[in-house]
């Protein structure tokens, strides 16, 4: 049997649960010669007398009422499908869902989301504070629309837009020599450092840094977080590496900030996409909103 036309479906439905041709052809707004003659081919498709056909009424063959079964129970599962699509698409048009480094989170989405808000008021935001390595995963899983983050290796599958260089910084003691304005990983590897663990992209470009340079560096601390390094510098642990873009959380009257001028010790930073992906209206507003509040914070 061919694949049988959906309209041939629909028409038998209606010609089953009205119990006449005449009742399908007013609810279809069709001939009754129309609808006559769609059961006919449909008939012919499965090789079987659907109906017993009456000059008052069209009563169904058992073959008839098991396939009105049926066919009554896809329709109802495609109708819940598309409901549901129906609910999906409404959600998107509203949500956008982000993935985000948990640097950048904490120091340059708050104003970018506060913006906005004021544009989009029904606009609902979720966002996932993940580092790039899981964020690819929720890329390609759909979790997230967009991540806001450095730039990895091994991205083919995904597109990278740079927006800005972010270079690293150092986080000295406040009375560290007063007249040195920029340092190498040389410079401070006698002093306890803070550095961000091998989980997070920052932590590879510094141990690339190291490879090259052959410093050996005495590192007391790791952790997860820019904004713990940093605190953990002000506590006076140690000497903290970390990102440029994490400095405006800064407690600026217990350390000093200087930057590392070793070649390598930046990152491209911006929005990773899927490749493909088909953005809807207000994921593309925050993208280009994103854009231009990076661009005025470099």
């Amino acid at each position: 049997m061919n694949n049988v036309n959906l309209k041939l479906l629909q028409t038998f439905l209606l010609a089953a649960e009205h119990g006449s041709f005449r009742r399908a052809a007013e609810e279809s707004n069709r001939s009754p010669s129309a609808v006559s003659m769609q059961i006919r081919d449909l008939e012919e498709q499965v090789g079987m007398s659907l109906f017993v056909r009456t000059p008052q009424s069209a009563n169904l063959t058992p073959a008839g009422t098991l396939l009105f079964e049926q066919v009554s129970k896809a329709m109802a599962d495609v109708q819940a499908g598309l409901d549901r699509l129906s609910e999906v698409a409404e959600h998107r048009r509203s949500h956008v869902s982000i993935g985000c480094a948990p640097t950048l989170a904490a120091t340059r989405l708050g104003n970018i989301l506060t913006t906005f808000k004021l544009r989009y008021p029904r606009s609902v935001v979720d966002v996932k504070e993940t580092p790039p390595t899981s964020a690819m995963v929720m890329l390609q899983e759909q979790q997230i629309e967009l991540y806001i983050g450095p730039e990895v290796p091994n991205m083919s599958e995904f597109h990278f837009e740079p927006i800005l260089q972010d270079r690293f910084a150092v986080c000295l003691p406040a009375d560290y020599d007063e007249g040195v304005e920029q340092v190498s990983l040389s410079d401070i590897a006698g002093f306890p450092l803070i550095l961000l663990d091998a989980q997070t992209a920052a932590r590879g470009l510094i141990n690339k840094i190291v490879a090259e340079t052959g410093v050996s560096m005495n590192v007391q601390y790791e952790v997860q977080y820019a904004y713990t390094a940093i605190a953990l510098a002000a506590a006076g642990l140690g000497v903290a590496v970390v990102p440029f873009i994490a400095i405006p959380m800064l407690p600026t009257a217990e350390l000093r900030v200087v930057p590392l001028i070793d070649p390598g010790a930046e990152r491209s930073v911006g929005i990773i996409t899927a490749r493909g992906y088909v953005h809807h209206n207000y994921s593309e507003q925050l993208i280009e909103l994103i854009r231009t509040e990076l661009r005025q914070g470099c």
